[in-house]
């Protein structure tokens, strides 16, 4: 069982160059607002969700029942991320405040959780005073920071307010921390504000010590995402159209592409189907703003993929054509639906200089994997399931599309490769209930009578 460490005892003064950099970056936050709101006019031309409910971003709005545990996910992924941990919540008799800085993060939360136990709204913006209006009408016995996105205004008003605040599935990436020497580790020094920092490898470890942060208060947990809540509707919706579309021909995921990639990847499909026995292919941009642009360059290379939005209805019945070899997968929300229907996944992010998008998912699916090189946002898990044989990290663009060529004209190599996903999947589970453990300590060092277990 996970021991807590520090994470229970009070947090040591604030240094007094914490202090300066609390009070600076208030002043540019607040500068910074018609900037901020400018890009939220503009992108909400292509997004309507990020003019609606304005208001919440400056602190007002429901908060929920007071008490809530508060959840800080900032957008879709790390919504995702933290979602069998907000059931568990849920299932020991807690009120949650699921809040978010993107609508796609709202978007999600609003389809994993319809509960009413669970208030959705989007996170206040880093000023002080409306992170008070928040926090202070919410008053949550702890507030939970999910992943990469942490910001001193909250930090610091939880602080004031005696939240106690856990950094759950810390992610802390080794670029960070070369950006944060830039500005003499400043912005590293606001992790010293959280009570504790539950991560999920040693190469976290070492990074958040790096950082600065006391060995006492770090705690090696496991990733989040293995233990990740899957909607039960969107397995059996996959196992359907994989039946019904591809039962004798295997099939290829793209998932999470980025335009740097796409014209290697069409490349990569246009080779596939030239194959003898070619798989079929699905392809789940990341953006809702490439989907079109992907169908475009696919069908100008004479491929013709069929389009989810016109095959399938919002419940995903209907059918893909049989004579389409390729889906373009124009949704959100809907990934495990064609995790469900692959043979073998790509993430993208991985071609392109991006440092990869998440490949727990598919992994704890017993997915097997490949990568392009660029990793450096996802070393943990990628390195360790290349080491065990669930990830295949190809050098270049060349290798990597001589491997997923090679891998489906040998069908038995990619059966191997499957079953070591597979035992790779059956060892990373737990971390819920680890970081749960660590959520129960704290809670009980600070528990008002009555309040749930």
């Amino acid at each position: 069982m996970t021991e807590t460490k520090d994470a229970t005892k009070p947090l040591p003064p604030m240094r007094a160059r914490t202090r300066v950099f609390f009070a600076v970056w208030q002043v540019f936050v607040h500068l910074a607002l018609p900037f901020a709101l400018l890009f939220f006019l503009v992108r909400s031309r292509r997004e309507p969700l990020y003019r609606k409910h304005l208001y919440q971003r400056f602190g007002f709005g429901q908060v929920g029942a007071k008490g809530s545990v508060w959840v800080f996910a900032t957008s879709l992924g790390e919504t995702r991320a933290v979602s069998p941990l907000v059931k568990t919540l849920l299932d020991k008799g807690h009120t949650v405040c699921l809040t978010h800085s993107s609508p796609a993060g709202l978007t999600e939360g609003r389809r994993l959780f319809d509960d009413p136990r669970i208030t959705h709204r989007y996170v206040p913006f880093d000023f002080w005073w409306s992170t008070w209006c928040f926090l202070f009408r919410l008053r949550p016995p702890i507030g939970l920071v999910v992943e990469g996105e942490f910001w001193p205004g909250h930090l610091q008003v939880a602080n004031w307010l005696r939240v106690p605040m856990l950094h759950i599935n810390g992610n802390l990436h080794q670029k960070s921390l070369e950006r944060a020497k830039k500005t003499f580790g400043l912005r590293m020094d606001i992790l010293t504000r959280f009570h504790a920092i539950l991560t999920k490898s040693d190469g976290h470890q070492k990074r958040y010590l790096a950082a600065g942060v006391d060995p006492e208060r770090i705690l090696i947990v496991g990733e989040l995402k293995f233990d990740q809540w899957v909607d039960e509707a969107h397995l059996q919706a996959g196992q359907r159209l994989r039946e019904d579309w591809s039962p004798e021909r295997q099939v290829f995921l793209i998932a999470s592409s980025v335009m740097d990639e796409e014209d290697d990847l069409v490349d990569l499909v246009d080779r596939l189907m030239a194959q003898p026995d070619p798989p079929r292919v699905i392809w789940a941009p990341r953006s809702p703003q490439r989907f079109g642009s992907v169908a475009e360059k696919l069908t100008a290379r004479g491929l013709a993929p069929a389009i989810r939005s016109q095959v399938l209805d919002a419940d995903s019945a209907g059918g893909i054509p049989m004579e389409s070899d390729i889906l373009v997968a124009d949704s959100i929300g809907e990934m495990n639906i064609w995790y469900q229907m692959a043979d073998l996944v790509f993430v993208g992010g991985t071609l392109a200089d991006k440092g990869g998008h998440n490949i727990s998912e598919p992994l704890a699916l017993a997915k097997p994997v490949v990568l392009g090189p660029s990793i450096f946002g996802i070393t943990f898990p990628a390195i360790d399931a290349d080491r065990d044989g669930a990830v295949r990290i190809l050098p270049d663009v060349a290798a990597f599309k001589d491997e997923v060529i090679g891998l489906f004209q040998d069908p038995a190599s990619l059966s191997a490769f499957h079953d070591q996903a597979r035992l790779f999947a059956a060892r990373h589970v737990g971390a819920t209930d680890r970081t749960m453990h660590v959520i129960n300590e704290v809670l009980d060092a600070t528990r008002t009578p009555g309040a749930p277990k």
